[in-house]
């Protein structure tokens, strides 16, 4: 990522969402406003009739689709569970790496009694409230925490803020640890589990071993990666779910659910007549802070 803009993986993942949003019938997830916060480059793009029909064409969509089941389908999941936890009356919402995430104008006018905190690095933060602010007022529940995840943790990032340490907070982290080395997301998860209170709740979705996938998964995941680097974002972290288990479970969290690229597909993409569907490449990880 450049210094002075924000990172260019999550303008591809707002346009994602725009596109899903615009374009597709029955949207698994609705970002009315993912359009506007993406990069000039991708909004002339969706603006391209030609464009638009190849991209959500059935073809494209059993492929390159595999990225839109991915973006849409985790925030689906973190934003189904978030309404969980606040019906539990938890009262903080941490969105870690919130890119261009859209939450503070799209629904906290749902949760007005929910403190939201978005951290993730200064330069994607700057660009994104400039454009938050042409598109609406950004809501006084909303703070937003500079944190470069790479040189402090996500508890000296919070401690600056009005985050309240003695109440449960969820936790939502999408789209970040694939850039991240593994032990700097072990770091962090470690840092929320020795910060947060007991019962607060994270999302995250996380990549697999590249080499256990076969056919189009491994093909496409390639591809992912090499359009990663291209963009200067090249993918770092993997696990093996069994091994970040063991790790998470050492630090007091406790695996609610780990949902495959399948089990995705089946709970939000099944029978689409588009044919999206989730990629087997990444996986969606719910766990709740249950130190004895």
């Amino acid at each position: 990522m450049k210094e002075g803009q924000s990172s260019r993986t999550a303008e591809a993942a707002a346009a994602l969402r725009a596109n899903h949003f615009q374009n597709t019938q029955n949207p698994v997830f609705s970002d009315p406003y993912a359009f506007e916060l993406t990069s000039k480059g991708w909004k002339k793009l969706l603006s391209s009739s030609l464009i638009i029909k190849v991209m959500n064409s059935a073809v494209l969509n059993r492929t390159l689709g595999l990225l839109t089941g991915q973006v849409v389908g985790r925030s689906r999941y973190a934003e189904d569970l978030l309404a969980q936890a606040v019906q539990q009356n938890t009262q903080q919402y941490v969105l870690v790496g919130a890119g261009l995430d859209s939450f503070a104008l799209r629904e906290s006018h749902h949760y007005p009694t929910l403190k939201i905190f978005e951290v993730d690095h200064p330069d994607t933060q700057a660009a994104k409230q400039a454009k938050l602010k042409k598109l609406g007022n950004i809501p006084t529940t909303v703070e937003f925490v500079a944190i470069n995840f790479e040189k402090e943790s996500i508890s000296e990032a919070l401690i600056r803020s009005l985050y309240d340490q003695s109440a449960p907070a969820f936790f939502s982290w999408l789209g970040t640890t694939h850039y991240l080395n593994p032990e700097t997301t072990l770091q962090t998860l470690k840092s929320i589990a020795e910060f947060a209170a007991n019962g607060s709740e994270v999302v995250l979705d996380y990549s697999t071993d590249f080499q256990e996938l076969n056919g189009i998964e491994r093909l496409g995941s390639i591809g992912v990666a090499q359009f990663t680097h291209l963009l200067k974002e090249p993918l770092l972290g993997q696990f093996k779910p069994i091994d970040l288990h063991q790790a998470v479970e050492q630090m007091g969290f406790e695996v609610v659910e780990d949902l495959s690229g399948e089990a995705i597909t089946e709970r939000y993409f099944n029978a689409r007549t588009d044919e999206i569907r989730h990629t087997s490449a990444t996986r969606l990880l719910h766990l709740r802070l249950n130190r004895n």
